[in-house]
């Protein structure tokens, strides 16, 4: 009986010390070195190779201190959040610290702040030292390559960190030192434009409006047709005129072809040209035509073909 009784009060007296813990030491038992600097690395998954082109910065913003016992308090600039923070538990979701990270980068937006750490990414990897204990918004701003536009989603990490924390397992002894986090990209395809300049040197007004099409296909760096359109210009006399075809994907390798020119006009420049498409750019390709004193009235109509994500559909212009 008396052995029941001190078995019961030990298993009382540890409850009570369980559930008196400060609420951030329930993912480690030691208390933190507050005046301890950390290094933070910042990696991109391998599955994103293109984005490991890119050299960007990643922004790092106090959002709160920490004490010794791994509680925070928000700071000043980021007061907003300051109920959310204290709160944080064992029983805060992935959802609500989306939400928190989304809130400071709209603090942070908002207020035009400056962060207080950067990392340069390169070759999907940038890593900042000297770094202050707190809990930090990690804050990547939007990054494009040749052909994608990237974001990314906004999150926060505390400075020190450990393992259990982290992955819910492992130790729960404090890292200071290369704690490590793993962007998280989300991809969008970018567009260009392609003008098509003609000039015409000689025009016979006896033949008609000479119309000039002109075949565009672009190729992803596999060889597949990424876009293919038909273009024309019509002329009522000599001179120069243009066409500009919109929203070809970036990157793309384009080859425009002129395919049909009036029965009494010949090409005396190159009849196919290639170029490259760039990200909010607009690719220039030149061609010259001129008469060939035959007497053939002609005209034209001119088709284009879009791609309505399952194949490609004839539309008549």
């Amino acid at each position: 009986m008396h052995n029941s009784i001190k078995r019961a009060v030990s298993i009382v007296i540890a409850a009570i010390v369980l559930f008196s813990l400060p609420c951030g030491s329930i993912f480690a038992r030691t208390h933190i070195d507050i005046d301890k600097k950390c290094s933070i690395t910042v990696d991109i998954p391998d599955t994103w190779e293109d984005l490991y082109t890119v050299d960007f910065p990643v922004e790092l913003y106090r959002v709160a201190d920490v004490d010794e016992n791994d509680v925070y308090t928000a700071t000043k600039q980021f007061a907003e959040l300051a109920k959310s923070i204290s709160d944080i538990s064992s029983k805060t979701t992935a959802d609500d610290w989306e939400k928190m990270a989304k809130t400071a980068a709209d603090i942070a937006d908002k207020g035009s702040l400056t962060a207080d750490e950067k990392i340069d990414v390169s070759n999907g990897r940038g890593t900042v030292t000297g770094v202050k204990t707190g809990l930090y918004l990690v804050y990547a701003k939007p990054a494009n390559s040749a052909r994608f536009g990237y974001t990314f989603v906004p999150y926060l990490v505390s400075a020190p960190n450990n393992e259990f924390a982290m992955t819910g397992s492992g130790s729960d002894s404090w890292i200071y030192d290369d704690i490590d986090i793993e962007l998280k990209p989300e991809q969008t395809g970018l567009m260009g434009s392609l003008q098509i300049n003609k000039t015409l040197k000689t025009y016979n007004t006896a033949l008609g409006e000479p119309v000039f099409a002109f075949d565009v296909e672009a190729y992803d760096r596999d060889g597949n047709v990424v876009f293919s359109d038909i273009a024309s210009i019509r002329f009522d006399s000599t001179g120069a005129k243009s066409v500009v075809i919109d929203n070809i994907p970036a990157g793309s390798r384009v080859i425009v072809k002129e395919v049909y020119a009036a029965g009494s006009y010949q090409v005396t420049s190159s009849d196919s040209i290639e170029t490259q498409i760039v990200a909010g750019e607009t690719a220039d390709v030149d061609f010259t035509n001129d008469y060939n004193d035959k007497l053939i009235y002609s005209t034209g109509v001119v088709n284009h073909f879009e791609y309505d994500g399952t194949g490609w559909e004839w539309v008549q212009n």
